[in-house]
């Protein structure tokens, strides 16, 4: 546990600490551990942060709504704390709405940014989801939430080669539903597109072919948005780095290593 002026905050790190450091920012309901695959990897050559987002975990949470740039105020408030200075940063869906908005506010801190499967702007559909996973999350249906998640975040093709994965995902333990909530509303209002064009940290954009939640198109609208964003697409859905772990971490390690 850290504390920091935020609060105090679960983190984990491994990988040497005289390494590079990357930071990890996981996705609407989703804890530091979902992030175990792709950090076992890159602690090889970088010091991994993890953490749990408010809302989620054993970080603090408190009455929502939230906000994404509320949220990357507990992310700048934790590298400062660590004193880690200029870090790598990656965030996967609402992860990558978050680090939008740290970057934005504190362009110092990111050397290199990973914005994987997010969105950076007000979207009909999503917005429309993310109600009625908010109602459902409200009424304590937390296993059709679960189950919802699932369907949404996987190809059809991952469930088909791996049929457990419904059945893993319903018996994980349930996030907090009120945090869930609360960062559902930040979700939702998450809306960065036209300031990103100002962004001059190199970036590098990872969408999922197959992905039905943060579609493809908002990917696309990302990169040609941001000046310095290279887009890499890989046959997935949405959870990339759990579908295609090994072709994710090698995106990501080439582009951690590459210099102008």
């Amino acid at each position: 546990m850290i504390a920091t002026r935020r609060g105090d905050f679960l983190i984990e790190q491994r990988g040497p600490t005289d390494a590079p450091a990357i930071v990890l920012v996981a996705g609407l309901g989703d804890d530091h551990d979902s992030w175990a695959g792709p950090a076992a990897v890159l602690a090889r050559s970088h010091r991994v942060i993890t953490f749990d987002n408010r809302g989620i975990g054993r970080s603090p949470i408190p009455p929502g709504p939230y906000s994404t740039a509320e949220m990357a105020e507990d992310v700048h408030g934790l590298v400062s704390e660590l004193g880690l200075g200029r870090v790598n940063a990656a965030g996967s869906s609402m992860g990558g709405a978050i680090c939008q908005e740290w970057v934005l506010a504190y362009p110092d801190d990111v050397d290199r940014l990973v914005l994987s499967n997010t969105w950076a702007e007000r979207d009909r559909w999503l917005t429309g989801l993310l109600e009625h996973w908010i109602e459902l999350a409200g009424r304590g249906s937390g296993r059709d939430l679960l189950f919802q998640l699932a369907l949404f975040c996987f190809s059809a093709d991952h469930l088909t080669d791996h049929p457990q994965t419904i059945d893993e995902f319903l018996d994980a333990p349930l996030p907090s539903l009120d945090g869930f909530r609360a960062a559902a509303r930040a979700c939702q209002r998450h809306e960065a597109l036209d300031r990103l064009a100002s962004l001059r940290t190199p970036t590098l954009i990872i969408g999922g072919e197959h992905d039905i939640l943060t579609r493809p198109t908002l990917s696309q609208r990302l990169a040609q948005t941001i000046p310095a964003a290279e887009l890499r697409w890989l046959p997935t859905g949405h959870m990339t780095f759990w579908e295609q772990p090994d072709a994710w971490t090698t995106a990501v390690r080439e582009f951690l290593a590459a210099r102008p």
